[in-house]
């Protein structure tokens, strides 16, 4: 495919670029959120910042939705696009915007019937202006997932051509841009509502960037060709599967929200909150990568079914994911009290907690999340949909069973475990059993690599243990914290990394 001014680059470089791209906005959200939330605590303080989370727990269920058909268009418009079909994907874009309206439509009607219940539910937990906020950030946060359902096409186009850059700076603009707004604002208006009206306005405009980069550059066109009732029924066969793995994610991730908004209140959120920040700063991490290689995988899965060579890019990529996991989690470990109580302040020491248990049970999904990407592209989704959905179901009864005698910390023991269980054991059994992985080489060279680090690990967290002092200052925070890195970069280097990695780093230093 060419664009206007010369062809792209090729398809190594994009994915290069791409992770470059993508670890860049990673760390840059990872320093945004450290000095964002806690100047936005002190701002909008503990009980706003609370309902922030708790309504975003309640439209992270509907905007799962998002993926779900971005998904599925992803999957079919990079078949037709290394299969050279313009027509049809033009056609699969046309016909994804057509269902992304109907779908818009059911998710503001499930808004509207949320509303009422959530003043039922809790009248006795909330105040009535508390209440109120959260119907006002309901229906605001309705209008970005509109405009986060059709943006997420483009995305899917971006991701089919390998163009990962341009979305990539778009992103880190908007992740540096919103807090900076939404700091400014709240000293006028200090409530959570302003924090949505900003996410909206901002998600808005370069969403619309998006779209223009997409249709001028990219050249992708939106021409309806008839309702291709066979394409249809593809897509929505392979997005009902999607559908349960999204609504278990939310599930999981987010009814223990709720559950403690209902037990607890909005103080207890908000403290839940600040830890779920710091997890999901963590899954972001191991993430970045996999979704890089979608076509990758679609073309060596599409053109000859190569699973040897698909069980060796996952297990290079794991490696790569698993070493940036165990470098944060690692370091979160080791310094994470300090870092909890100059970071939020006291008062939310169980935020250490939280994140910590809940960063070790997502440790074999992140560094495994290819797997997912081969699952979409052998449609064979389903499998994990019915798996989560069902643990995701156990997790909830046995959180409500937990939170009233054990609180918070319960509430988020009984998710690891459910985690643990559908990711290290349900999991891998289906990626070598049914998909013809070979699970066996991820693990020997996750081990391969990840030994030598865990040792470094473990001495930082008796050093730690015996340096005299509950709390470190930041100038010492920053210190430690910067031997363990440095002796965290020198074991990969010298004894965890293999010839592959270290000839790539120096090639991307060298720009050779």
């Amino acid at each position: 495919m060419t664009v206007r001014g010369g062809a792209l680059p090729d398809a190594s470089v994009r994915r290069q670029r791409g992770v470059i791209a993508s670890y860049v906005n990673m760390v840059v959200q990872i320093v945004v959120n450290l000095a964002y939330v806690p100047l936005l605590l002190s701002t909008i303080g503990q009980e706003e910042y609370g309902l922030y989370q708790f309504v975003g727990s309640i439209m992270a269920y509907l905007v799962s939705v998002n993926g779900v058909l971005s998904a599925s268009v992803g999957r079919f418009y990079s078949i037709y696009t290394a299969d050279g079909d313009t027509r049809m994907m033009e056609n699969t874009l046309a016909i994804a915007r057509r269902l992304f309206w109907g779908v818009s439509f059911v998710a503001v009607a499930i808004i509207a019937a949320l509303i009422p219940a959530v003043r039922f539910v809790y009248s006795s937990s909330f105040t009535e202006s508390q209440i109120n906020e959260c119907v006002a950030m309901l229906a605001v946060l309705a209008a970005n997932m509109v405009v986060t359902f059709h943006n997420s096409i483009s995305l899917a186009v971006a991701t089919a051509h390998e163009c990962f850059t341009f979305p990539k700076v778009t992103q880190l603009v908007g992740l540096i841009s919103q807090p900076l707004l939404i700091l400014v604002l709240t000293q006028w208006y200090p409530h959570a509502l302003t924090i949505a009206l900003v996410a909206f306005a901002t998600n808005a405009i370069w969403s619309a960037v998006q779209r223009l980069y997409v249709c001028h550059v990219l050249q992708a066109r939106f021409t309806f060709h008839g309702w291709d009732r066979q394409l249809v029924k593809c897509i929505l066969g392979f997005s009902s599967a999607v559908v349960l793995v999204s609504a278990a994610d939310q599930l999981f991730w987010n009814s223990g929200k709720l559950i403690i908004g209902y037990y607890l209140g909005a103080g207890a959120v908000a403290v839940y909150g600040v830890g779920s920040q710091i997890y999901t700063a963590y899954q972001s991490a191991g993430l970045t990568v996999s979704g890089v290689f979608f076509q990758r995988v679609t073309e060596l899965i599409h053109d000859n079914h190569d699973m040897k060579a698909v069980s060796s890019l996952f297990a290079r990529v794991g490696r790569v994911a698993f070493v940036v996991c165990m470098l944060i989690l690692g370091g979160f470990a080791v310094l994470g009290r300090d870092f909890v109580h100059l970071w939020a302040g006291p008062g939310y020491e169980d935020a250490f907690w939280i994140a910590l248990i809940l960063m070790g049970a997502m440790t074999i999904e992140v560094v495994q999340n290819m797997g997912i990407t081969i699952m979409q592209v052998l449609d064979r989704y389903r499998f994990r949909g019915v798996v989560y959905f069902s643990l995701s179901v156990i997790n909830i009864v046995a959180c409500l069973v937990v939170a009233p005698t054990s609180g918070i910390i319960g509430v988020v023991v009984v998710t690891a475990l459910c985690m643990i269980v559908g990711n290290g054991i349900v999991m891998n059994w289906y990626y070598a059993v049914k998909l013809g992985v070979d699970i066996g080489l991820f693990w020997r060279e996750i081990f391969s690599v990840g030994a030598p680090l865990v040792a470094t690990v473990a001495s930082f967290i008796v050093l730690r243990a015996v340096v005299p002092c509950e709390h470190l200052g930041w100038l010492a925070f920053l210190l430690f914290g910067a031997m363990y890195v440095v002796a965290f970069v020198a074991v990969f280097w010298t004894v965890s990394s293999n010839e592959g990695e270290r000839s790539y780093v120096v090639r991307l230093f060298t720009h050779r």
